[in-house]
């Protein structure tokens, strides 16, 4: 991928990006194989959301990129901020799953009341595979 700025519109992804779901790889392992569960590619379901993003069907409050509401397709980003969109989609996808579309052994999970903004999940393994990571938080200075 280059280096330079590029539209998101052009872009490919082939991988879900590390930064996803707050770097909890528990949760990228759910998503892929819930991509790939429905019979599509990790490029199919993100041009999907650039789609609904570029249709202002999603909520941009928590896209962690700046100016946020001003973001399209043909929006020119660097790398970094590719990969925190693609991340950003990546959750919206995964909210928009109903429950059995999960697997099994991640659709009876509790979710943690920290959601996505979860400290825990970063240094307890455990804790990131016991609680669901992808929701909002029901408690602390994130809701």
């Amino acid at each position: 991928m280059p280096l330079f700025a590029s539209q998101i519109s052009e872009r490919q992804v082939s991988a879900i990006p590390t930064v996803a779901h707050g770097s909890n790889q528990f949760e990228q392992d759910i998503t892929d194989r819930c991509i790939r569960k429905i019979g599509k590619t990790l490029q199919d379901v993100v041009s999907e959301w650039v789609a609904k993003l570029n249709n202002r069907e999603i909520d941009r409050t928590t896209m962690p990129l700046s100016h946020a509401d001003m973001i399209t397709a043909g929006t020119h980003v660097c790398n970094d901020c590719y990969d925190k969109l693609v991340s950003f989609l990546l959750y919206w996808f995964r909210i928009s799953l109903p429950n059995h579309a999960l697997p099994p052994e991640a659709s009876n999970r509790e979710n943690c009341w920290y959601g996505y903004a979860c400290r825990t999940q970063h240094h307890s393994e455990d804790h990131a595979r016991k609680r669901n990571h992808v929701c909002r938080p029901t408690r602390g200075s994130h809701m």
